[in-house]
């Protein structure tokens, strides 16, 4: 489906509308819909934003399309300095339901108004695409399932962390020996219980409505006796915590952080620590970890995006070299052993070059970046 959906977005824009705009722009395949006061109706496609509205939608018609996708209250809350992140799920069908992570947040409205609404909605599929699917090549799938300790997976926002994540689910959830998984996430994105031929059994929570945050999940773990946790985001010093104190007690724990290379993981997770005690939270990341996985999406010739990785699998000689490194030359020295016993972004950047997936400016701007 190449062609750009038409969109009613006539006064009243009612929700049915709104649904009916959400189904057939899941299926022209957007990543993002961009929602705002006083702007035309917009989408992320491939990197590209594009139009897709008639009109400019008035402040009261978008406070209503977020109240009656999340709660009554949730437009005159935003002013209150408080943002919402939920789930939204449209039904195409009594078997198709399409997903969105949303995001609402108060901003300044057109010509300085104080009252502005900007809603972000993420595309998310039912199920997550199987690692098969994404590309991930096989000696990254080797290392992707360790027994126990932790596996990070890294980028910026929108770079298909959660997406590798969900794959990773996926097959844990159809090996042949069935597996116990708990995850934490907020807001909830796949639908790992829609999993086709799913062995084991899932058990997904939301951090902040089914729990009291974070830092509930792991003693809340520990009660489930689960074979591997999922921690959707590491990204406070009880998540971390968290994580190291499930993969100490001999659990596979899987999460995800921002960051921009692999070499700043440890670095990145261990500054939301304060000064006294990110020396031991780095030993215990160290110790813990057994591989760490950044991920970029890159345009590809063909207008359509492909990710590029940059992996570093933990041997007992790096952690050795690790725990005598200062925390001021960690990210230095993380950065050679990715380059001398890894396997740098760059490689994988030729490689697309190389099978014709990317062009030569997009290679050249990445190999000027990473000099």
């Amino acid at each position: 489906m190449n062609d750009k959906p038409i969109i009613d977005d006539d006064h009243p824009f009612t929700l049915s509308k709104w649904n009916a705009a959400l189904l057939a722009l899941y299926e022209w395949g957007i990543d993002d819909v961009l929602l705002q006061d006083n702007e035309i109706l917009a989408v992320q496609r491939h990197g590209r934003i594009i139009d897709v509205g008639c009109r400019p939608l008035e402040i009261d018609t978008v406070e209503s399309i977020l109240n009656d996708m999340h709660k009554v209250s949730s437009a005159a809350t935003l002013q209150q300095g408080i943002d919402h992140n939920f789930t939204y799920a449209v039904k195409k069908d009594r078997k198709t339901t399409y997903r969105f992570r949303v995001n609402a947040t108060a901003a300044m409205g057109m010509h300085s108004n104080p009252i502005g609404i900007d809603v972000t909605m993420r595309s998310i599929a039912q199920i997550p695409p199987t690692l098969e699917a994404q590309k991930v090549p096989a000696y990254l799938v080797e290392h992707l399932f360790p027994r126990t300790g932790i596996v990070i997976i890294g980028g910026a926002t929108g770079s298909g962390k959660t997406t590798l994540l969900g794959g990773v689910v996926r097959q844990l959830a159809t090996q042949e020996e069935a597996k116990r998984i708990l995850t934490y996430e907020s807001p909830i994105e796949f639908d790992f219980r829609a999993i086709p031929n799913k062995t084991g059994r899932i058990a997904q929570s939301d951090a902040y409505s089914d729990l009291q945050g974070y830092v509930h999940a792991t003693s809340n773990a520990l009660r489930r006796h689960p074979d591997i946790i999922i921690l959707g985001e590491a990204r406070d010093k009880e998540t971390i915590e968290g994580a190291l104190h499930n993969a100490e007690t001999g659990h596979a724990v899987y999460t995800t952080v921002h960051v921009n290379s692999a070499s700043e993981m440890f670095g990145r997770m261990i500054s939301v620590f304060p000064e006294g005690q990110r020396a031991r939270a780095l030993a215990g990341l160290i110790g813990s970890t057994r591989l760490i996985c950044y991920q970029v999406l890159i345009p590809t010739v063909d207008g359509k995006r492909c990710a590029a990785r940059e992996v570093l699998i933990l041997t007992d000689d790096m952690r050795r070299i690790l725990y005598d490194t200062s925390e001021s030359k960690l990210n230095q020295v993380m950065a050679e052993m990715v380059k001398a016993q890894g396997y740098p972004l760059m490689l994988d950047i030729q490689r697309h070059y190389d099978d014709g997936l990317i062009d030569i400016s997009t290679y050249e701007r990445f190999k000027a970046e990473t000099a």
